[in-house]
């Protein structure tokens, strides 16, 4: 194994760790075929995130959101 697929293994074990976390959290999340931070279709229907950094970023916001009092659904992003 070289050092490219030690960092996509990583990678793997990071996006897997980041979606069962989601996934056990009150209020669970449906796969709906797109990211649920960026809106991008996903290739696996099961998917939550396209990426650990969209699943990263969520999980940002949503604590942002808990901690301001905020309704889920997201935050407004400047365009």
């Amino acid at each position: 194994m070289d050092e490219a697929d030690l960092a996509f293994d990583a990678e793997q074990r990071h996006f897997a760790q980041a979606l069962a976390a989601q996934r056990s959290r009150a209020g669970r999340l449906r796969p709906i075929g797109s990211c649920h931070y960026c809106e991008e279709q996903v290739t696996e229907q099961d998917r939550l995130f396209c990426n650990a950094d969209c699943a990263a970023d969520w999980e940002y916001e949503n604590s942002l959101r808990t901690k301001l009092g905020l309704p889920a659904g997201g935050l407004q992003r400047m365009q």
